[in-house]
Formats: C-alpha cells, sequence, structure tokens
C-alpha cells in the first residue's frame, strides 16, 4: 500500500530505499519496452546536438552563453524564447551528460511511468515555472522597495536542471512511497545547498508543484493491445523514438543556429554615411569567428584591476588589421554581460554595413560608489579610469586604427557623453540612449554647483566629439525631454548630431534597435551591404525635421 507524503516522520533508511529501487527495477525495464520514453529520448538528443554544435574545447564559448541563456529580465522584455535556448544549452562535458543521465533517469523515468502527454505537460511546465518563478519574485520584491532585487534580474541560467525537478517530483507524486519522496527532496535541496545559485531557488518551486501534477494526474494505464499486435505496436513505439532522436539536430539548430562563417569582404557592394563618419574598410578575408574574452584591466585610478569584457570581431585572430574600438556601457542596475545577453551588441555589430570592430564593455560598479554613472567623484575616478586607464591598456593590448567612440543606455548614455566630453585624447564618435545630460544624477547630488556644471555634457556641447547619435524610447517621459534639449544644445554648438525614437519606453526593445543605428550611424563599412534605414530626426523628435546636420 503506497504511503502518503504526511504519513509518520520516520527516518527513511538507505536500505529501504535500495530494497524499493530493486523491486521497482525489473518493472521499470519492462514498462520502458512497452512504453519508449520519445519525448526523453529527443530532449536528450536535442540538448547533445547543441552542446556538439556550439562548444569550442569541451567549453561553451561565453559569447553563445551570454547570448542564449535566460536571465529574469529576459521575460520582463518578452523574450519568452530564452527558456527555450536556455534548456538545451551546457556549459561543459560534465554538465552535458549529468544533465543527459538525469533526463534520461527522473524525466525518462516519468514518461514510462504517466505517458507522453503527462510528460509533455511536465517539460512545459518546469522549463517555464522555474524561470517564471524567480521572475515574479525578484519584481514583488523590487515593487516592493527592496533594492537588492534589483541585481539578480541580470543572472544568467541554462540547462535543463528545472525539468528534472519536475520530473523528480511528479515520479515522487505518482509512486507516493515516502523512502522516494525523501530521497528526491534530499536530490534537489542538496543541489541548492551545494550549487547556492539564484537558478537553484526555482526548483523549491518546481518540485513541490511537480509533485502536485503527479498526485493529480497519476499513471498512465499499461498498454492494451491484442497479444497479436503487441510486437508491432511496440516496434512503432521504437520507430518514434528514433524519428525523435532524428528530429532533434534540426529543432536545436533551429533555436540555436552556430555562429556564421564570418564573410569574405571581396564583393564590391555600397553604403550610406552618417554626417562627419568616416568610412573604415573591412579587413580582407576573415576567417577566425568573433571571440569573447573575459579579463581584467589594469586602473591606477581606482586602485586595482577592474573586470572588462572584450568582442573581438571576426576575422581578428587570423588577420592583422587593425579596427576601431567602441565602448559600450551598460545601466544601473546593470552590468557589462548585459550589453551581451540583453542589447545583443554581437548582432548590432554582425548587421550589413557595419564596419568590423573591437567592443569594449568595463564594469561601471565603483568600488565606493555602486551606480558610477561613470563620473568621476571625490574618492572615485571612474571616469579617469576609463578614459586614461582603459583607454591606455585597449591601444597596448589589441590592434586598433586610433578610432574611439563611447556608447551607453540609461546612466550609461550619460556617461558616454560625460565621457567623450573629459576624454583628453580625440574621441570620433559618442552614442547615448535613454540618457541625460545635465549632471543631475545620485552620484553628483551632493556635490557643488561647480562641480555640477563640470560634469554637465550639456552645458558644454562645444566638448562632444565630432558626432554624436542619441535616442529614446518615444515613451519613455524621463529622457525623451532631455535628449532632445542636448541635441539642440550640439546642434547649437555646430556639432553633428542624429537623433531618432523608438517605439517603447526605457527598455531592451529600445536599446536594441538603437545600438544598431548607432553603429550603422558611426562606423560604416566602406563595401558592404546598406541596411534600410528610416530617416533621423531632427532635434525636435519628428522624423525628416530641419536639424541634424554638421558645422
Amino acid at each position: 500500500m503506497p504511503f502518503a507524503i504526511t504519513e509518520g516522520l520516520r527516518p527513511v533508511s538507505p536500505t529501504a530505499l535500495g530494497r524499493l529501487l530493486r523491486a521497482a527495477t525489473p518493472t521499470a525495464l519492462r514498462a520502458a519496452r512497452a512504453r519508449p520514453p520519445v519525448l526523453t529520448i529527443g530532449l536528450v538528443a536535442a540538448v547533445a546536438a547543441s552542446f556538439a554544435r556550439l562548444q569550442h574545447g569541451g567549453q561553451l564559448p561565453s559569447l553563445e552563453f551570454l547570448r542564449e541563456a535566460f536571465f529574469p529580465r529576459a521575460l520582463v522584455s518578452g523574450e519568452w524564447g530564452r527558456i527555450a535556448t536556455a534548456t538545451l544549452l551546457c556549459r561543459d562535458v560534465f554538465m552535458c551528460v549529468s544533465i543527459c543521465v538525469s533526463l534520461l533517469v527522473a524525466f525518462g523515468a516519468y514518461e514510462v511511468l504517466a505517458g507522453h502527454l503527462r510528460a509533455a505537460a511536465v517539460l512545459a511546465g518546469g522549463a517555464v515555472l522555474g524561470p517564471a518563478s524567480v521572475t515574479a519574485g525578484l519584481g514583488l520584491l523590487q515593487a516592493v522597495g527592496v533594492g537588492w532585487a534589483a541585481q539578480p534580474m541580470g543572472t544568467l541560467d541554462i540547462g535543463a536542471s528545472a525539468v528534472v525537478a519536475a520530473a523528480s517530483g511528479a515520479i515522487a507524486g505518482v509512486v507516493r512511497r515516502r523512502p522516494l519522496t525523501a530521497a528526491l527532496v534530499a536530490f534537489v535541496a542538496g543541489g541548492v545547498l551545494v550549487h547556492h545559485q539564484l537558478a537553484d531557488w526555482e526548483h523549491l518551486l518546481v518540485l513541490p508543484s511537480g509533485y502536485g501534477w503527479g498526485r493529480l494526474t497519476g499513471a498512465a494505464a499499461p498498454p492494451t493491445e491484442r497479444p497479436a499486435r503487441k510486437r508491432l505496436a511496440a516496434s512503432w513505439r521504437w520507430v518514434a523514438a528514433v524519428s525523435a532522436v532524428a528530429v532533434a539536430a534540426p529543432v536545436s539548430a533551429t533555436l540555436l543556429p552556430a555562429p556564421a562563417a564570418p564573410p569574405l569582404a571581396s564583393a564590391a557592394r555600397t553604403s550610406s554615411r552618417a554626417p562627419n563618419a568616416t568610412a573604415h574598410p573591412p579587413p580582407s578575408r576573415p576567417a577566425s569567428p568573433a571571440r569573447l574574452i573575459t579579463t581584467t584591466f589594469p586602473a591606477p585610478a581606482l586602485g586595482g584591476p577592474r573586470n572588462v569584457l572584450v568582442l573581438l570581431p571576426a576575422g581578428y585572430d587570423s588577420g592583422q588589421a587593425s579596427y576601431p574600438v567602441v565602448v559600450f556601457l551598460h545601466g544601473d542596475p546593470g552590468a557589462p554581460r548585459d550589453l551581451i545577453s540583453a542589447a545583443d551588441i554581437p548582432a548590432a555589430a554582425e548587421q550589413a554595413g557595419v564596419a568590423p570592430f573591437i567592443a569594449v564593455m568595463p564594469d561601471g560598479r565603483g568600488p565606493r560608489v555602486k551606480a558610477s554613472w561613470y563620473v568621476n567623484v571625490p574618492g572615485q575616478q571612474m571616469g579617469t579610469a576609463l578614459t586614461r586607464d582603459l583607454r591606455s591598456w585597449v591601444s597596448s593590448t589589441f590592434r586598433t586604427d586610433g578610432s574611439y567612440s563611447y556608447a551607453g543606455l540609461s546612466s550609461g548614455g550619460y556617461g558616454a557623453a560625460y565621457l567623450a566630453m573629459t576624454d583628453p585624447r580625440p574621441v570620433h564618435a559618442a552614442c547615448g540612449l535613454s540618457g541625460r545630460y545635465d549632471a543631475a544624477i545620485p552620484p553628483l547630488a551632493a556635490a557643488p554647483a561647480a562641480a555640477r556644471a563640470a560634469a554637465s555634457p550639456i552645458a558644454h556641447p562645444g566638448l562632444a566629439p565630432p558626432l554624436t547619435f542619441l535616442a529614446y524610447g518615444s515613451g519613455d517621459s524621463r529622457t525623451a525631454g532631455p535628449t532632445r534639449l542636448y541635441a539642440a544644445a550640439l546642434h547649437a554648438a555646430h556639432r553633428g548630431v542624429l537623433v531618432r525614437a523608438y517605439p517603447g519606453a526605457h527598455s531592451w526593445n529600445v536599446w536594441r534597435a538603437g545600438f544598431a543605428d548607432c553603429l550603422a550611424a558611426i562606423l560604416p563599412a566602406a563595401k558592404a551591404d546598406a541596411r534600410p534605414a528610416a530617416p533621423p530626426l531632427g532635434v525636435d523628435g519628428r522624423r525628416g525635421a530641419t536639424g541634424p546636420r554638421t558645422g
């Protein structure tokens, strides 16, 4: 007779669990022959195929990890497809093997026990419920004013562990044997304690949800074919299992396409240019793929090394060409990885009509003032660390052609204008997305009026670079006005300025479009396919209005 989950609190001995497993194994094998776990086999094949295509040296490249992993802000932005791609990803060989074995044992056992339709519900529920619960919990904490909750919204997660947890709970709900239930709970809780990652806490909700589903739906009835048809029916089920393996690779390739081969630069193409934009000829015959580097740079201005991501363009490792540099600045709260995973800088860099360049993404979180806004304040010279220390390191470490630009979103939009204004060396261009430019920012709230005026880009438009690209969301009342005012000041100072407004508010869809148009404007390729572009906006924000011009 099955034990209820609430029955007794006696300790469960390993011996009892061993007896249960030994008794259940022959039955499970017979059930698997009669009802092959088709979904499980297909899912495992898709996970293995994804890792085999994307891995390099037994590791998932950092660029693919950041671009395809799930993070709570993705759901807030409506990127639900990240759940599917993250479920198929593995970080390394060990993770791939352990995930595949766990799926075969837990999810496969539940599919054999409960049938394909119930297993499909657990697959979808586990994959969605875990990320959705983390996102909802963090969003609720933010709504009630818990400042800590903002930073984990960018936490990245990959792997099908939530599906394993849901299937484990469903098995416990169907079997209802206390030794097995206790073992499954200990397994999931142990993973949380050992790894202590944000994504693992979702298992504490997914496991009991799976248990409830198992209790509610129970096990599937055994196959009831007549004896003469048993062998034929089993054969067709195994044909379905083999078919699941066959379609796994195409499904994986559709959801997680391998990095495209670097294009050749031999075809004659044309491109349109923005005001004061310098054409950068592409290097000949790039062969190596784009590569993301996670490293540090020396920053004496801040008292020690600082974290930075560097995205090298396709062809950098296989050639000797020099490249322009664009420094990308994240917002607050945020981190450099947001520029890869949410803003998708790699996609913007790969678009037709943009010259190859080196993307540099420093960490803008200060050692003393966390939300630095990239400005110098007493005790924290973040601006100097980026204009002097970072720039010197980039120039001495990579092959650069002397062109140097800044681009940022939200607080990074102000940072791009500020750093371009204060950098003692020439700056090619600046791109500010959804920023404000009057130095009325938190790090300078207690600063003297003279210090705020010195750090205000709108007060010194003549110090801006030859070209500035500005963008904002049409529904973003906080930054639309400041952006138009700064554009007007630049225009009056005879500096080149482009202004664009996009549908949306203070959101990633605005910033993805803004970065794409920013790069097309400041780094047009000399020979690249021209990407259709909407006409620029005038300083008043109306499309086609007079205003964006150079002096």
